[in-house]
This record gives structure tokens, sequence and C-alpha cells, in this order.
């Protein structure tokens, strides 16, 4: 009973004893602000050339918040059975996802998905059109250096119509924007938006596009820009979706109160090395009746029979006899 007692805390849970475990389990908690939503790239029992490297292609577009998973899984089949997801994002501590597979009837199929709080929330089921022209990043040879360049962040473009009407093509919308868009910050600098993802929606199928921002001289303040596609270059068809449950997603759109703010404390500074400094305010003192140490030195010399005057004339007589 007593080491019972020790490892279970005030709620029931067994505390960490070492500090990198509380470290770990602290960036888990629920945050106002949430972390940079992680990824991680999964196999299913079979899979093509096409889809291995679709999902190399996104992995560097994602990275260095994703996590590639090279090792088959036989038994995995989201649309089926998604406890085997939730084991991995709860154990990478990952919300998205994406799985690729291949069948006889769906030959290259991509699966992109999201959790909450380590539970399914939804997921698409894409088709690659293999009839149509397929690129990876390597087959372009423009600037490969800006698909995987970390700290910037892609601009996107969604045309067509079928995104406002269409219920399926909302969520695969909502799915790119939290799979590519990174860190969420309030300032951002215009040179490190040197990347473009275009989604094209019309007759019933996705045209995915990515393209390097290329700015060039013009003369004036305001430069020429260009497009340079960077690749993957792929045609999707969407198969099967799986939206969210209403009270799941409700939770999800949840946003937390905020913390009251600190009282502001006046007077009180942070330097730049992080140094506290505080401001005193007194009133105007007057040195030269305060009680302050005073040196030998700075004392006036005063004669032992008269005034000033009278030492100054008896120093000059001295002064002059000696000269004589």
């Amino acid at each position: 009973r007593t080491w019972k007692k020790r490892l279970m805390g005030l709620g029931g849970k067994p505390t960490p004893k070492r500090q990198a475990t509380r470290r770990a389990l602290k960036a888990r908690e629920p945050k106002l602000v949430e972390n940079t939503r992680k990824a991680f790239f999964i196999k299913g029992p079979k899979t093509s050339q096409i889809i291995t490297t679709a999902m190399k292609d996104m992995y560097m577009m994602k990275k260095p918040n994703a996590k590639m998973m090279n090792r088959k899984n036989q038994k995995l089949r989201p649309f089926e059975d998604h406890s085997s997801i939730e084991f991995f994002s709860n154990q990478l501590d990952a919300s998205l996802f994406c799985y690729g597979s291949k069948s006889k009837k769906k030959s290259h199929s991509l699966t992109l998905g999201r959790t909450f709080n380590y539970q399914l929330l939804d997921m698409v089921e894409v088709s690659i059109n293999v009839d149509d022209e397929f690129k990876s990043i390597r087959d372009f040879s423009g600037e490969r250096k800006k698909a995987v360049q970390y700290g910037s962040k892609p601009m996107f473009i969604f045309q067509g119509d079928q995104y406002e009407l269409s219920e399926d093509y909302k969520t695969v919308k909502s799915l790119i924007l939290d799979f590519f868009r990174g860190d969420v910050v309030e300032k951002i600098n215009l040179a490190s938006l040197c990347r473009v993802i275009v989604c094209t929606a019309t007759n019933d199928r996705l045209y995915f596009r990515h393209y390097a921002v290329n700015l060039k001289r013009s003369g004036t303040k305001i430069p020429n820009v260009e497009l340079e596609e960077l690749g993957p270059r792929m045609n999707w068809t969407i198969r099967r979706v799986k939206s969210a449950d209403d009270e799941l997603r409700k939770k999800a759109m949840r946003k937390p109160k905020a913390r009251k703010s600190q009282k502001t404390v006046k007077n009180i500074e942070r330097g730049k090395l992080g140094d506290k400094m505080g401001r005193v305010h007194m009133e105007k003192q007057d040195t030269q009746t305060m009680a302050l140490r005073k040196f030998k030195s700075l004392k006036k010399r005063k004669g032992k029979g008269g005034g000033d005057g009278e030492v100054d004339a008896s120093k000059r007589q001295r002064t002059s006899a000696d000269d004589e």
C-alpha cells in the first residue's frame, strides 16, 4: 500500500519521476494556442510505386512536422477499423495522417484524415488518376530547395464552386489547409511566402499543383511575380468521405476561454538580457544638507588667528623669503 500511494498522485494517476517524462506529458496538455500539427505517413498491406512516390513528396512538403513509417501494415484499413490509426496517433502525438494502399478495385488510393483527442474525427479517400500525367518533385528541374525549405509558409488557392456547394469538397479543403499550413504566427516575413498550393475542382476531379514564387526585377518598387512548378502534380478523384460526428465536432470546434491577463505591475521592466529593472520615484533632495560621508581633502581650511585673508598673506611672505 505504501508504494502504491507513492506512485499515485492527487488525480489518481501515476506521477512520473523523471524530469524528461514530466516535460513530455506537459507538452501534451491542452493549450490555448495549439502546437503545430504533426502528421504521420503509413502504408497499407499493398502499395504501388506511384503511391510511395506521392507519399514521399507530401512528406517533404510537411517536414519537419512529419513522421514516415516505412513498414507495411497488413491489418490496417481505416474505413473498416480505425483503432490502429488512433493508436499511432497517441503514440506519435500526431493529429494528422496519410494512408496509402493498393488493391484490384482501387489501384492508387490515398486517405487523408485527422484526429481530435486521439479519436478519429474525419477522413477522405482519393484516388490518383494514372491516365493523367503524374509527376513528382524529382521530375521537375526547378528550385527543389523551396519545397523543403524550413520556415517557409505556403499560400493556398482553391478554384471552383464545388468548394462552397459540396460538403465533400469542403472537407477536402479543410484537410489540405490543416495538412500544409504550418505554424500559426501573428507576423510573417514576405520572403518566407515562396510557395503556392493550387487546388482546382472541375469535372468531378481535383487538380493538385505546387508552385514556387519567383520575384524578379521590374524597374519599380513592385517586382514581377512568376510561378514555377515544383511538383508533385496529381489529379485526384474523391471516393469515400467519413465526416465527423456532431458531438465530437462540437468538442473539436470549441474554443477555450482565455485566461485572465495578469495585472501589469507599474514601473517594472525587463531588459534585453532578461534582467528585471525597477523605477523608483523620489522627491528632489539637497545633497548639501544630507548626511553623507565627508572626506578630509574636501574640507575647507580655517586659520588659527584670523580669516582666510591673513592665512594667504602669511603664505605669500614665506614663499618670498624662501626665494631670496
